[in-house]
């Protein structure tokens, strides 16, 4: 029975290349690599905002970010029972939240509207990933495109400040995380350097640049609509 056990949570985190091992924190790089987004998290729910909306915004996108955290530290650290679940619902939630606050920029909905979309979207999201688990994958990956469209329209009809540095963060965090996937050539199990770990830290960077930009157009900072626009 116990063989079987450490099986299972071996699977957890098993693509990740870093070597699973007894203790608390199964994959112990992983694991604490996790807490940049824990980090990256408190710092956007604590910066002031200029109005009650951006700090609501602030804080609800914050907690996301931590959220995201808290599942990734869960499903590669003591991997308890619902770990995987709390790390597949937690992923899309940050991302969601960039679609929905572009879509709401672009609406011009008020701060109540965008909060209750995005609950409504969370909360499909978790049903769905609790439904059908094996979906997380592809879930996380349109969750991804979504904001990467909303972004394309934001640009296309209001000249609103590019989250250029976001974005390249994003795509170095996708080659290290590939570049340490279970069988790359750059996979090394018993490393301290590891591929996914740094996955971890650029994607908190990027959240936390998308942040910086998403404050900017809030306070006004950003160019006027486009002609037509």
């Amino acid at each position: 029975m116990l063989i079987h056990r450490q099986a299972d949570l071996a699977a957890l985190g098993g693509s990740d290349c870093e070597t699973w091992q007894p203790g608390l924190l199964h994959q112990p790089v992983n694991s604490l690599s996790s807490l940049a987004y824990a980090a990256a998290g408190l710092w956007i729910a604590t910066r002031p905002g200029t109005d009650r909306a951006g700090r609501v915004a602030g804080a609800v996108f914050g907690t996301a970010v931590i959220s995201t955290g808290v599942g990734s530290l869960l499903y590669h650290g003591p991997q308890w029972p619902g770990s995987a679940f709390v790390h597949d619902a937690a992923i899309p939630s940050a991302v969601l939240f960039i679609t929905v606050d572009d879509v709401a920029l672009l609406r011009g909905w008020t701060i109540h509207r965008q909060i209750t979309a995005y609950a409504m979207v969370v909360a499909a999201t978790c049903l769905l990933v609790g439904v059908m688990p094996a979906s997380s994958g592809t879930i996380a990956a349109t969750s991804a495109i979504s904001a990467a469209a909303a972004e394309a329209m934001l640009a296309r009809h209001r000249r609103q400040e590019s989250p250029r540095l976001a974005l390249l963060t994003f795509l170095a965090a996708g080659l290290a995380g590939l570049a340490g996937r279970t069988g790359s050539p750059l996979c090394a199990p018993h490393s301290l350097l590891q591929g996914h770990a740094l996955w971890h830290v650029l994607t908190a960077a990027a959240l936390l640049q998308w942040d910086r930009v998403r404050r900017a157009r809030t306070a006004g900072c950003s160019f006027p609509p486009s002609p037509g626009g």
